[in-house]
């Protein structure tokens, strides 16, 4: 398209505007006194915002005043702590061990007494406290005094109800730790104090993880969890959401304590332990334990009954650690079952030292290897223990876990005392007497935990009271720890048939558990004192396991100083007899009398 051929018209410039004319003198004091009025209108309208405020403030304190003041109503400081509250503990089938409950405590404004309004003898009553409880406090110049720090519910429900009660009077709700089963497991279970820390047992333990504001982080938990069983359904999760299951059977558990207190009171004896142990997991099932405590009554029991003889109490075990020797022989090839030993009835270490001699001073001549453990022959083990050498017996004790601990899921465990060959406060006698259980101190669960290793083709596995972390309805099970590998299968299938050999050598050992073949051990052990052997009393105990051929459980007896008899095959050998028929019951365990 052609361009336009008109001329383009170019738009004029704008011109400058001219300054505005400067104000007169007039003009210029005319503004600054309009700018002065406008600064004064604004400041004032502030000053009435401000005002208005500061009255608002005076009435809400005038309001608190005369709430406080003319209704004359107690004044509550609610303290804004961190949430202390902890999970819950059940037993292996989902029953419960442990749960946080609540108890009120009672205070009183004695500064606001009135005592036409507030007469102590009526009002006392509708408490539910002495009249000279409330005397007392009522005499006290303090703005609040506590009348009660275990009221119950009803009492509380009881003062608020009572308008001439409620004036003077309010409640203050706590968290407090409840046990169900009271004494039943208080070992196992252990308790948490006032301030909801875990002081024993379980809760100690697990502490950090049952707690809510615990520092055991969910990242620690093993695998991915499982959705929780449906028995356990019934009180787990809790609402904080980290619980806690026990191997414990509650059932079990009971009968446990139940045949201990039996035989304390049958044979008159101080104490005493018996523990349940699956045989192949280490699983904890039962720890009793004598004397014992109520847990919701833990601050009336004496401290020392806090702790957990199984597992903190050291004592000379006696003949039941010959099943450690004679595995440490079998495993050295040091003897054969069907090897012949001359029991002379004394051996004698290195001269001039006092000979060993067996229980009552027998002398049996020629015996096979089966028949030394199933007599109990001292002298036979003692030649044990010196043909093997102390490098290769202080070995297998090691390796069977003595001298150190365990590493089971309780606190203040007791790792034993072996004396260390080679050392000043050693010497060979030592090593002897060791092959028989003397001169050398352990815990019950060491030696359950032993002998489970025997019935474990020879693997020594870790103890374990708990069997799982629950975080949020979803089970983490702790795994299977293995310690040791003790001996060979092979090795362990034969010191089982040598047990079995042993306990049908007893005169009761055959109707221990009928339809099962059991494997195990006594142990009559004296008591060393300042001046040697002397005490008349004993610690008595029977360590076995069952089935023989396909071991289950693994329960340990031990009872302490019993007056009407010293031998562990009269006293130790029948409880070992009514726990495990028991276990079987509880756990279903099919018979099986099968040599392994």
């Amino acid at each position: 398209m052609p361009r336009d051929s008109r001329p383009t018209r170019r738009r004029p410039l704008p011109r400058p505007a001219a300054p505005p004319p400067e104000p007169s003198p007039e003009a210029r004091a005319a503004q600054q006194a309009r700018l002065e009025h406008e600064e004064r209108t604004l400041l004032v309208k502030r000053l009435k915002v401000l005002a208005g405020v500061f009255v608002l403030f005076v009435v809400v304190v005038l309001a608190q005043l005369v709430v406080a003041q003319v209704l004359k109503r107690p004044q509550q400081v609610v303290a804004q702590t961190v949430d202390t509250s902890r999970g819950r503990i059940t037993d292996r089938d989902g029953g419960l061990l442990a749960t946080d409950s609540f108890i009120y405590e009672i205070y009183v404004n004695p500064t606001k007494y009135n005592r036409e309004k507030f007469p102590p003898e009526r009002s006392a009553p509708l408490i539910g406290v002495p009249v000279e409880t409330l005397q007392n406090a009522l005499a006290q110049n303090l703005t609040a005094v506590q009348l009660t720090k275990s009221a119950t519910k009803a009492q509380c429900d009881n003062a608020r109800r009572s308008k001439e009660v409620s004036e003077y009077v309010w409640c203050d709700e706590k968290r407090r730790r409840s046990y169900p089963l009271g004494p039943i497991g208080a070992h196992l279970i252990g308790f948490a104090n006032a301030s909801q820390t875990g002081q024993t047992g379980a809760e100690a333990f697990y502490d950090e993880w049952l707690r809510t504001d615990g520092a055991w982080s969910s990242d620690q938990l093993t695998g991915s969890g499982e959705p929780i069983p449906q028995a356990w359904e019934l009180y787990l999760p809790s609402r904080g959401g980290r619980d806690l299951v026990l191997n414990m059977s509650a059932p079990l558990q009971y009968s446990a304590e139940k045949r201990l207190v039996e035989a304390l009171a049958k044979y008159e004896a101080k104490g005493g332990s018996i523990i349940v142990m699956e045989a192949r997991t280490g699983a904890v099932l039962a720890m009793a334990n004598w004397p014992t405590f109520d847990l919701n009554l833990y601050n009336q029991a004496e401290a020392a009954a806090w702790q957990n003889p199984a597992v903190g109490l050291l004592y000379e075990p006696g003949s039941i650690f010959k099943v450690v020797t004679y595995g440490a022989a079998l495993e050295t090839r040091t003897m054969t079952p069907d090897q012949q030993f001359n029991d002379t009835g004394s051996y004698e270490v290195v001269p001039g030292a006092k000979p060993i001699q067996n229980s009552q001073k027998r002398k049996l001549g020629w015996v096979t290897g089966w028949q030394a453990l199933g007599e109990s022959l001292n002298t036979v083990s003692a030649d044990l223990a010196i043909q093997m050498g102390p490098e290769a017996f202080y070995r297998y004790v090691s390796l069977f876990g003595f001298g150190r601990p365990t590493e089971i899921d309780l606190r203040a465990e007791a790792p034993g005392m072996v004396k260390r060959y080679g050392t000043e406060q050693w010497n060979l006698v030592d090593q002897a007497t060791n092959s028989f259980g003397q001169a050398i101190s352990v815990t019950p669960i060491q030696m359950i935990n032993a002998v489970a290793a025997i019935a474990n083709d020879g693997a020594l596995v870790q103890p374990q009271v708990a069997q799982s972390l629950v975080l949020n309805g979803q089970a983490h099970r702790l795994p299977v720890r293995k310690l040791e590998q003790v001996m060979t299968p092979e090795t362990a299938k034969t010191l089982t048939q040598m047990m079995v050999y042993t306990v049908d050598n007893y005169e009761a050992g055959k109707k221990l558990a009928p339809g099962y073949k059991v494997a195990g051990k006594t142990g009559t052990a004296e008591i060393p004192e300042q001046a040697g052997y002397t005490n008349p009393l004993t610690i008595t105990s029977f360590v076995g396991f069952l089935p023989a051929a396909d071991p289950r459980i693994v329960v340990l007896v031990k009872i302490d100083e019993p007056k009407k008899s010293r031998w562990a095959e009269q006293v130790a050998l029948p409880v070992f007899g009514s726990v495990a028929r028991d276990a079987i019951g509880v756990l279903g365990i099919p018979p099986n009398n099968d040599m392994p």
